[in-house]
């Protein structure tokens, strides 16, 4: 009689592995679910009305730092004026650089020094502009991402995350095909 080999393991009925696959994708998708957010910890600008914003006070360039928040996110940012002139901070939904009645929810009011700023992001979703409205700040702008809330907001904003999830299923499901597949060793008859 031959050492027990491939044909030795037991088979899996193809319904409880598609449970199986579906549930472990379904757990994996909370890890993915839950985006880093700006309540968590509070996002530092820094402004100069000649060099633009930045994540830190040697990092300043126009345009601005990206920024990518979802709707409903509470934020804080941390804004500091390195150039000792008023600034503010707003997102221009229309692209006037005004701040208008529907964005003046974005609009920080005027600061010189540091003000810590907080707001709820709008139901507004796309990518605008975040800048100062004052004169001769034209290098204070930079770009600001508003996704849906939610679970598929923050997959559809990364797409890395949404390839490395389409690739996960495609790798299951050849693995499933070839399973599938394979051939079959037939049973030996008992012995008599």
């Amino acid at each position: 009689m031959a050492a027990p080999g491939w044909d030795a393991l037991p088979t899996i009925h193809p319904r409880t592995l598609a449970a199986v696959v579906l549930a472990g994708l379904l757990l994996a998708s909370f890890g993915f679910a839950i985006p880093a957010t700006a309540a968590e910890s509070p996002t530092y600008l820094y402004a100069n009305r000649s060099t633009g914003w930045g994540f830190s006070n040697t990092s300043l360039t126009s345009p601005g730092p990206n920024l990518e928040v979802e709707v409903g996110e509470h934020v804080t940012l941390n804004l500091t004026s390195l150039d000792g002139r008023n600034h503010n901070w707003f997102i221009d939904y229309n692209g006037n650089s005004a701040v208008d009645a529907n964005e003046s929810y974005s609009d920080s009011g005027t600061f010189r020094g540091n003000l810590q700023y907080d707001f709820t992001v709008g139901n507004q979703t796309g990518t605008f502009v975040y800048r100062s409205r004052f004169n001769g700040d034209g290098n204070l702008w930079g770009n600001i991402t508003v996704r849906p809330a939610g679970f598929l907001g923050g997959l559809l904003g990364n797409p890395l995350l949404l390839a490395g999830i389409v690739a996960v299923i495609v790798a299951i499901v050849a693995v499933a095909i070839w399973a599938r597949r394979r051939p079959r060793q037939p049973e030996e008859p008992p012995a008599e």
